[in-house]
Protein backbone atom coordinates (compact mmCIF):
# COMPACT_ATOMS: atom_id res chain seq x y z
CA UNK A 1 0.00 0.00 0.00
CA UNK A 2 1.62 3.24 -0.95
CA UNK A 3 1.32 6.45 1.37
CA UNK A 4 -0.43 9.47 0.44
CA UNK A 5 1.71 12.20 -0.10
CA UNK A 6 1.14 15.98 0.58
CA UNK A 7 3.20 17.79 -1.07
CA UNK A 8 5.23 20.26 1.08
CA UNK A 9 4.84 23.30 -1.34
CA UNK A 10 1.12 22.29 -0.75
CA UNK A 11 1.19 22.24 2.77
CA UNK A 12 3.24 25.53 3.34
CA UNK A 13 0.86 27.35 1.06
CA UNK A 14 -2.44 25.96 3.83
CA UNK A 15 -0.10 27.20 6.16
CA UNK A 16 0.46 30.44 4.74
CA UNK A 17 -3.56 31.14 3.69
CA UNK A 18 -4.41 30.28 7.58
CA UNK A 19 -1.93 32.74 9.18
CA UNK A 20 -2.92 35.37 6.28
CA UNK A 21 -6.60 34.74 7.73
CA UNK A 22 -5.59 35.29 11.31
CA UNK A 23 -3.61 38.14 10.50
CA UNK A 24 -6.39 39.69 8.27
CA UNK A 25 -9.19 39.39 11.74
CA UNK A 26 -6.37 40.65 13.68
CA UNK A 27 -5.84 44.03 11.62
CA UNK A 28 -9.63 44.56 11.53
CA UNK A 29 -10.09 44.46 15.29
CA UNK A 30 -10.73 48.23 16.68
CA UNK A 31 -9.48 49.37 20.18
CA UNK A 32 -12.45 50.70 22.53
CA UNK A 33 -12.26 52.31 25.73
CA UNK A 34 -15.35 51.00 27.44
CA UNK A 35 -16.19 52.50 31.05
CA UNK A 36 -18.45 50.55 33.89
CA UNK A 37 -19.63 53.23 36.48
CA UNK A 38 -16.30 55.16 35.89
CA UNK A 39 -14.11 52.63 36.07
CA UNK A 40 -11.91 52.49 31.97
CA UNK A 41 -11.48 49.24 30.43
CA UNK A 42 -9.44 48.69 26.84
CA UNK A 43 -11.15 46.23 24.96
CA UNK A 44 -9.76 44.85 21.09
CA UNK A 45 -12.83 44.01 19.30
CA UNK A 46 -14.30 43.05 15.95
CA UNK A 47 -18.03 44.08 16.84
CA UNK A 48 -19.94 45.77 15.19
CA UNK A 49 -22.22 48.00 17.22
CA UNK A 50 -22.36 49.01 21.11
CA UNK A 51 -24.53 46.15 22.08
CA UNK A 52 -22.33 43.73 20.45
CA UNK A 53 -19.36 44.96 23.01
CA UNK A 54 -21.72 45.14 25.60
CA UNK A 55 -23.21 41.03 25.15
CA UNK A 56 -19.18 40.32 24.36
CA UNK A 57 -18.24 41.46 27.83
CA UNK A 58 -21.77 40.10 29.28
CA UNK A 59 -22.69 43.37 30.63
CA UNK A 60 -26.22 43.29 31.38
CA UNK A 61 -28.01 46.78 31.26
CA UNK A 62 -31.44 47.47 32.51
CA UNK A 63 -34.20 50.69 32.12
CA UNK A 64 -32.80 52.83 34.75
CA UNK A 65 -29.32 52.18 33.81
CA UNK A 66 -27.63 54.33 30.89
CA UNK A 67 -25.21 53.75 28.16
CA UNK A 68 -23.55 56.31 25.91
CA UNK A 69 -23.57 56.07 23.06
CA UNK A 70 -26.62 53.86 22.54
CA UNK A 71 -26.80 50.45 21.70
CA UNK A 72 -27.33 49.88 17.91
CA UNK A 73 -24.54 52.93 17.06
CA UNK A 74 -21.54 51.17 15.44
CA UNK A 75 -18.27 51.04 16.53
CA UNK A 76 -15.35 52.85 15.54
CA UNK A 77 -11.44 52.35 16.31
CA UNK A 78 -10.79 54.41 19.56
CA UNK A 79 -14.54 54.41 20.43
CA UNK A 80 -15.62 55.43 24.25
CA UNK A 81 -18.39 53.73 25.30
CA UNK A 82 -19.97 54.37 28.69
CA UNK A 83 -22.13 52.14 31.05
CA UNK A 84 -23.81 54.10 34.49
CA UNK A 85 -26.05 51.59 36.69
CA UNK A 86 -29.01 53.24 37.79
CA UNK A 87 -29.35 53.36 41.65
CA UNK A 88 -32.55 54.65 43.54
CA UNK A 89 -31.94 56.81 46.21
CA UNK A 90 -34.83 57.29 48.79
CA UNK A 91 -34.64 60.83 49.97
CA UNK A 92 -35.81 62.88 53.38
CA UNK A 93 -35.32 66.55 52.11
CA UNK A 94 -36.08 68.75 55.03
CA UNK A 95 -38.94 66.23 56.25
CA UNK A 96 -40.66 65.23 52.54
CA UNK A 97 -39.89 62.01 51.82
CA UNK A 98 -39.25 60.58 48.02
CA UNK A 99 -37.66 58.53 45.78
CA UNK A 100 -35.80 58.98 42.62
CA UNK A 101 -33.38 57.06 40.34
CA UNK A 102 -29.78 58.14 39.70
CA UNK A 103 -26.83 56.88 37.70
CA UNK A 104 -24.34 58.70 40.11
CA UNK A 105 -21.80 56.98 41.72
CA UNK A 106 -21.04 58.61 44.75
CA UNK A 107 -23.33 61.12 47.03
CA UNK A 108 -21.31 63.80 46.29
CA UNK A 109 -22.41 63.30 42.33
CA UNK A 110 -25.83 62.49 43.56
CA UNK A 111 -25.61 65.86 45.50
CA UNK A 112 -24.85 67.83 42.00
CA UNK A 113 -27.39 65.92 40.18
CA UNK A 114 -29.90 67.01 42.98
CA UNK A 115 -28.70 70.91 42.81
CA UNK A 116 -28.08 70.63 46.80
CA UNK A 117 -26.44 73.67 47.38
CA UNK A 118 -22.61 73.51 49.50
CA UNK A 119 -23.59 73.34 53.06
CA UNK A 120 -26.54 71.51 53.36
CA UNK A 121 -26.72 68.62 56.15
CA UNK A 122 -26.08 65.25 54.52
CA UNK A 123 -26.68 61.79 56.47
CA UNK A 124 -23.81 60.51 54.07
CA UNK A 125 -20.59 61.67 53.62
CA UNK A 126 -20.16 63.07 50.05
CA UNK A 127 -17.40 60.62 49.36
CA UNK A 128 -19.41 57.77 50.44
CA UNK A 129 -20.34 55.26 46.83
CA UNK A 130 -23.79 54.43 46.28
CA UNK A 131 -24.56 50.89 46.36
CA UNK A 132 -26.13 49.06 43.32
CA UNK A 133 -29.07 48.26 45.63
CA UNK A 134 -29.45 52.01 46.43
CA UNK A 135 -29.41 54.06 49.87
CA UNK A 136 -31.37 56.22 52.30
CA UNK A 137 -30.24 59.75 52.50
CA UNK A 138 -31.15 62.64 54.18
CA UNK A 139 -31.04 66.10 53.50
CA UNK A 140 -31.44 69.45 55.53
CA UNK A 141 -31.01 71.98 52.77
CA UNK A 142 -28.76 75.32 52.86
CA UNK A 143 -31.11 77.94 51.72
CA UNK A 144 -30.18 81.66 50.84
CA UNK A 145 -32.58 84.15 52.64
CA UNK A 146 -32.42 87.79 53.66
CA UNK A 147 -32.74 89.12 57.09
CA UNK A 148 -34.34 92.44 57.99
CA UNK A 149 -33.28 93.71 61.53
CA UNK A 150 -33.33 97.04 62.67
CA UNK A 151 -34.05 98.04 59.28
CA UNK A 152 -31.42 96.37 58.02
CA UNK A 153 -31.32 93.82 55.61
CA UNK A 154 -28.53 90.79 55.07
CA UNK A 155 -28.59 87.76 52.99
CA UNK A 156 -27.76 84.55 55.25
CA UNK A 157 -26.94 81.27 53.55
CA UNK A 158 -29.06 79.48 56.74
CA UNK A 159 -29.84 75.43 58.02
CA UNK A 160 -33.37 74.62 59.08
CA UNK A 161 -36.78 73.73 58.14
CA UNK A 162 -38.46 76.74 59.76
CA UNK A 163 -37.81 80.08 60.20
CA UNK A 164 -37.02 79.96 63.83
CA UNK A 165 -34.01 77.13 63.09
CA UNK A 166 -32.67 79.57 60.37
CA UNK A 167 -32.85 82.41 62.27
CA UNK A 168 -30.44 80.39 65.57
CA UNK A 169 -28.73 78.95 62.65
CA UNK A 170 -27.53 82.69 61.57
CA UNK A 171 -26.99 83.55 65.42
CA UNK A 172 -30.01 85.92 65.67
CA UNK A 173 -31.50 85.62 69.28
CA UNK A 174 -35.18 86.09 69.62
CA UNK A 175 -36.43 87.66 72.70
CA UNK A 176 -40.40 87.90 73.95
CA UNK A 177 -39.79 91.69 72.71
CA UNK A 178 -39.27 90.67 69.92
CA UNK A 179 -41.72 89.89 67.01
CA UNK A 180 -40.86 87.99 63.72
CA UNK A 181 -42.63 87.62 60.72
CA UNK A 182 -42.83 85.08 58.96
CA UNK A 183 -43.74 83.54 62.29
CA UNK A 184 -41.02 80.89 63.50
CA UNK A 185 -42.85 78.16 63.46
CA UNK A 186 -43.16 78.70 59.22
CA UNK A 187 -41.60 76.89 57.07
CA UNK A 188 -37.93 78.23 56.11
CA UNK A 189 -38.23 79.08 52.58
CA UNK A 190 -35.36 79.80 49.70
CA UNK A 191 -34.96 83.09 48.72
CA UNK A 192 -37.35 84.43 51.19
CA UNK A 193 -37.35 87.91 53.74
CA UNK A 194 -37.16 87.51 57.28
CA UNK A 195 -38.37 90.60 59.21
CA UNK A 196 -37.21 90.36 63.09
CA UNK A 197 -38.32 94.02 64.85
CA UNK A 198 -37.98 95.11 68.19
CA UNK A 199 -41.67 95.93 69.96
CA UNK A 200 -42.04 97.33 73.14
CA UNK A 201 -44.90 98.80 74.79
CA UNK A 202 -44.92 101.58 77.63
CA UNK A 203 -47.95 103.08 79.88
CA UNK A 204 -48.30 105.65 81.54
CA UNK A 205 -50.87 107.19 84.15
CA UNK A 206 -52.23 110.95 83.49
CA UNK A 207 -54.07 112.55 86.79
CA UNK A 208 -56.49 115.47 86.38
CA UNK A 209 -58.20 116.90 89.50
CA UNK A 210 -62.13 117.30 89.62
CA UNK A 211 -63.12 120.88 91.20
CA UNK A 212 -65.35 120.15 93.80
CA UNK A 213 -69.00 121.73 93.93
CA UNK A 214 -70.26 124.19 96.41
CA UNK A 215 -74.08 123.39 97.15
CA UNK A 216 -75.45 126.43 99.56
CA UNK A 217 -78.42 125.08 102.59
CA UNK A 218 -80.30 127.59 103.93
CA UNK A 219 -81.48 127.39 107.56
CA UNK A 220 -83.22 129.34 110.32
CA UNK A 221 -80.53 127.85 113.01
CA UNK A 222 -78.51 130.54 112.03
CA UNK A 223 -79.17 134.43 111.86
CA UNK A 224 -79.86 135.76 109.13
CA UNK A 225 -76.77 137.17 107.02
CA UNK A 226 -73.72 134.75 108.31
CA UNK A 227 -72.86 131.78 107.04
CA UNK A 228 -71.01 128.85 107.99
CA UNK A 229 -69.23 125.66 106.53
CA UNK A 230 -70.99 122.50 107.33
CA UNK A 231 -68.83 120.25 104.99
CA UNK A 232 -65.37 120.77 103.59
CA UNK A 233 -65.12 120.50 99.71
CA UNK A 234 -62.50 117.88 98.37
CA UNK A 235 -61.38 117.46 95.06
CA UNK A 236 -61.47 114.27 92.98
CA UNK A 237 -59.34 112.92 90.72
CA UNK A 238 -59.45 111.39 87.17
CA UNK A 239 -56.62 109.16 86.58
CA UNK A 240 -56.20 107.54 82.71
CA UNK A 241 -53.56 104.72 81.79
CA UNK A 242 -52.26 104.78 78.31
CA UNK A 243 -50.64 102.19 76.81
CA UNK A 244 -47.80 103.22 73.86
CA UNK A 245 -46.22 100.14 71.97
CA UNK A 246 -42.96 101.24 69.60
CA UNK A 247 -41.35 99.09 67.00
CA UNK A 248 -37.99 99.12 66.28
CA UNK A 249 -37.90 102.39 68.61
CA UNK A 250 -41.07 104.05 66.44
CA UNK A 251 -44.51 105.03 68.03
CA UNK A 252 -47.20 102.64 65.87
CA UNK A 253 -49.91 102.50 68.37
CA UNK A 254 -51.17 104.83 71.46
CA UNK A 255 -54.35 104.19 73.05
CA UNK A 256 -56.33 103.99 76.62
CA UNK A 257 -56.15 100.97 78.51
CA UNK A 258 -58.23 102.46 81.93
CA UNK A 259 -59.83 105.04 83.76
CA UNK A 260 -61.55 105.93 86.82
CA UNK A 261 -62.31 109.20 89.04
CA UNK A 262 -60.80 108.14 92.49
CA UNK A 263 -61.58 109.75 94.54
CA UNK A 264 -64.40 110.97 93.82
CA UNK A 265 -65.14 115.01 94.69
CA UNK A 266 -67.39 116.07 97.74
CA UNK A 267 -69.34 118.52 97.27
CA UNK A 268 -68.40 121.67 100.08
CA UNK A 269 -71.71 122.25 101.62
CA UNK A 270 -72.55 126.19 103.15
CA UNK A 271 -75.42 126.89 105.13
CA UNK A 272 -76.65 130.38 104.90
CA UNK A 273 -78.60 131.85 108.08
CA UNK A 274 -82.05 132.87 107.58
CA UNK A 275 -83.00 133.42 111.02
CA UNK A 276 -83.90 136.48 112.79
CA UNK A 277 -80.78 138.19 113.73
CA UNK A 278 -79.88 138.90 117.56
CA UNK A 279 -79.60 142.40 118.50
CA UNK A 280 -76.48 143.91 119.82
CA UNK A 281 -77.60 145.21 123.43
CA UNK A 282 -76.45 148.67 124.07
CA UNK A 283 -74.69 150.02 126.92
CA UNK A 284 -77.75 151.37 128.76
CA UNK A 285 -79.66 148.30 128.17
CA UNK A 286 -76.93 146.22 129.37
CA UNK A 287 -76.94 147.79 132.35
CA UNK A 288 -81.04 147.85 133.45
CA UNK A 289 -80.63 144.37 132.75
CA UNK A 290 -78.32 143.72 135.58
CA UNK A 291 -80.01 146.24 137.52
CA UNK A 292 -83.15 144.06 137.36
CA UNK A 293 -81.39 140.85 137.28
CA UNK A 294 -79.98 141.65 140.85
CA UNK A 295 -82.78 141.40 143.22
CA UNK A 296 -83.44 143.93 146.30
CA UNK A 297 -82.92 142.90 149.84
CA UNK A 298 -86.20 143.66 150.55
CA UNK A 299 -87.64 142.04 148.22
CA UNK A 300 -86.00 138.94 148.78
CA UNK A 301 -87.08 139.33 152.55
CA UNK A 302 -90.01 139.64 151.53
CA UNK A 303 -90.64 136.71 148.93
CA UNK A 304 -89.00 134.33 151.54
CA UNK A 305 -91.74 135.91 154.23
CA UNK A 306 -94.36 134.87 151.48
CA UNK A 307 -92.32 131.78 151.25
CA UNK A 308 -92.93 130.93 154.71
CA UNK A 309 -96.18 131.96 155.35
CA UNK A 310 -97.69 129.68 152.10
CA UNK A 311 -97.34 126.23 152.85
CA UNK A 312 -97.98 124.84 149.28
CA UNK A 313 -96.26 127.46 147.62
CA UNK A 314 -92.83 126.29 148.97
CA UNK A 315 -93.33 122.87 147.37
CA UNK A 316 -94.51 124.86 144.47
CA UNK A 317 -91.91 127.17 144.24
CA UNK A 318 -89.17 124.09 144.76
CA UNK A 319 -90.54 122.12 141.93
CA UNK A 320 -90.36 125.18 139.58
CA UNK A 321 -86.53 125.45 141.09
CA UNK A 322 -86.29 121.41 139.97
CA UNK A 323 -87.19 122.23 136.19
CA UNK A 324 -84.86 125.59 136.46
CA UNK A 325 -82.19 123.29 137.34
CA UNK A 326 -82.80 120.38 134.99
CA UNK A 327 -82.96 122.73 132.38
CA UNK A 328 -79.82 124.53 133.34
CA UNK A 329 -78.17 120.84 133.29
CA UNK A 330 -79.87 120.64 129.90
CA UNK A 331 -78.41 123.53 128.32
CA UNK A 332 -74.64 122.48 130.25
CA UNK A 333 -74.99 119.18 128.47
CA UNK A 334 -75.31 120.31 125.33
CA UNK A 335 -73.10 123.15 125.65
CA UNK A 336 -70.52 120.69 126.56
CA UNK A 337 -71.10 118.33 123.69
CA UNK A 338 -71.00 121.68 121.45
CA UNK A 339 -67.53 122.11 123.43
CA UNK A 340 -66.45 118.66 122.54
CA UNK A 341 -67.54 119.29 118.88
CA UNK A 342 -65.01 121.71 118.14
CA UNK A 343 -62.29 120.66 120.11
CA UNK A 344 -59.18 120.53 118.06
CA UNK A 345 -56.56 119.30 120.59
CA UNK A 346 -55.45 116.36 120.00
CA UNK A 347 -56.40 112.75 120.75
CA UNK A 348 -55.57 110.96 123.57
CA UNK A 349 -55.55 107.32 123.47
CA UNK A 350 -54.70 103.61 121.35
CA UNK A 351 -53.73 104.14 117.27
CA UNK A 352 -55.05 101.92 114.73
CA UNK A 353 -56.17 102.29 111.13
CA UNK A 354 -59.03 104.34 109.62
CA UNK A 355 -61.08 104.04 106.38
CA UNK A 356 -64.13 105.51 105.17
CA UNK A 357 -67.26 105.26 103.29
CA UNK A 358 -70.11 106.62 101.39
CA UNK A 359 -72.17 104.79 99.90
CA UNK A 360 -76.32 105.70 101.37
CA UNK A 361 -77.40 102.98 103.56
CA UNK A 362 -79.19 102.10 106.92
CA UNK A 363 -76.87 102.52 109.86
CA UNK A 364 -76.78 100.43 112.48
CA UNK A 365 -78.36 103.13 114.90
CA UNK A 366 -81.82 103.17 112.20
CA UNK A 367 -81.11 106.46 110.73
CA UNK A 368 -79.77 106.83 106.92
CA UNK A 369 -76.13 107.54 106.42
CA UNK A 370 -74.97 110.75 105.67
CA UNK A 371 -71.51 110.93 104.26
CA UNK A 372 -71.33 114.35 104.52
CA UNK A 373 -71.97 114.34 108.32
CA UNK A 374 -69.81 113.68 110.73
CA UNK A 375 -70.27 109.98 112.41
CA UNK A 376 -68.03 106.45 112.22
CA UNK A 377 -68.34 103.01 112.18
CA UNK A 378 -66.73 101.25 115.53
CA UNK A 379 -66.93 97.50 116.54
CA UNK A 380 -68.31 97.59 119.94
CA UNK A 381 -68.49 101.55 121.07
CA UNK A 382 -71.67 102.08 122.27
CA UNK A 383 -74.07 103.87 119.54
CA UNK A 384 -74.16 108.02 119.97
CA UNK A 385 -70.64 107.69 121.83
CA UNK A 386 -68.58 110.89 120.77
CA UNK A 387 -65.18 110.04 119.75
CA UNK A 388 -62.35 112.33 118.93
CA UNK A 389 -59.62 111.41 116.18
CA UNK A 390 -56.79 112.67 115.01
CA UNK A 391 -54.15 112.12 112.05
CA UNK A 392 -50.76 112.41 113.61
CA UNK A 393 -49.85 112.98 110.07
CA UNK A 394 -51.12 116.13 108.92
CA UNK A 395 -52.16 117.20 113.02
CA UNK A 396 -55.44 117.35 112.49
CA UNK A 397 -58.76 116.57 114.64
CA UNK A 398 -62.24 115.83 114.11
CA UNK A 399 -64.84 114.62 116.69
CA UNK A 400 -67.41 112.03 115.38
CA UNK A 401 -70.78 110.33 116.44
CA UNK A 402 -71.35 106.82 116.61
CA UNK A 403 -74.19 105.75 114.64
CA UNK A 404 -72.58 102.12 113.08
CA UNK A 405 -70.83 99.20 113.13
CA UNK A 406 -67.60 97.96 111.49
CA UNK A 407 -65.31 98.22 110.30
CA UNK A 408 -64.79 94.11 109.95
CA UNK A 409 -61.14 94.26 108.50
CA UNK A 410 -58.22 93.29 110.29
CA UNK A 411 -56.09 96.40 111.82
CA UNK A 412 -58.71 98.84 111.22
CA UNK A 413 -60.74 100.23 114.41
CA UNK A 414 -62.76 102.83 112.61
CA UNK A 415 -65.16 103.56 109.29
CA UNK A 416 -65.37 107.18 109.00
CA UNK A 417 -67.88 109.00 107.05
CA UNK A 418 -66.56 110.23 103.32
CA UNK A 419 -66.32 114.20 105.65
CA UNK A 420 -64.69 112.91 108.43
CA UNK A 421 -62.32 111.40 106.60
CA UNK A 422 -61.51 114.08 104.59
CA UNK A 423 -61.50 117.16 107.35
CA UNK A 424 -57.84 114.97 108.52
CA UNK A 425 -56.45 113.36 106.04
CA UNK A 426 -56.64 112.94 101.95
CA UNK A 427 -59.36 109.99 101.00
CA UNK A 428 -57.09 109.48 97.96
CA UNK A 429 -54.76 107.21 100.55
CA UNK A 430 -58.01 105.37 101.68
CA UNK A 431 -56.54 104.32 104.32
CA UNK A 432 -54.49 106.49 107.31
CA UNK A 433 -53.19 105.61 110.88
CA UNK A 434 -55.37 107.53 113.81
CA UNK A 435 -55.29 107.95 116.99
CA UNK A 436 -58.81 108.12 119.11
CA UNK A 437 -60.29 108.96 122.48
CA UNK A 438 -63.79 108.18 123.75
CA UNK A 439 -65.20 111.72 125.01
Amino acid sequence: MRKKVIPLAIAGGVLIASGGVLGANAALAKDVQLSVDGVPVQVKTNSGTVGDVLKQRKITVGAKDLVAPSFDQKISDGQSISVRYGRELRLDVDGHKSSTWTTSATVDEALNELSVRDGSEVSASRSTAIPREGMDLTIKTAKQVEIVQNGEAKSYTVLGENVGDGLKNAGIEITDKNVVDPAVTEPLVEGGTITVSTQDVKQTTNETDIDYKTVRKETDSLPKGTEKVQTAGVKGKHIEVWEERFVDGKSVEKKKVSEKTDPQPVDEVVLVGTGKATPTPTPSQSKSSSASSAPSSSSASKSADASQSSGGSSSSSSSSSSKSSSSSNSGSSKSSQSSAAQDTSPAQGASCQASFYYEPQITASGEQFDPSAMTAAHKTLPLGSMVKVTNPATGKTVTVRINDRGPYIGGRCLDLSQAAFAAIGNTGSGVMTVTYQVL
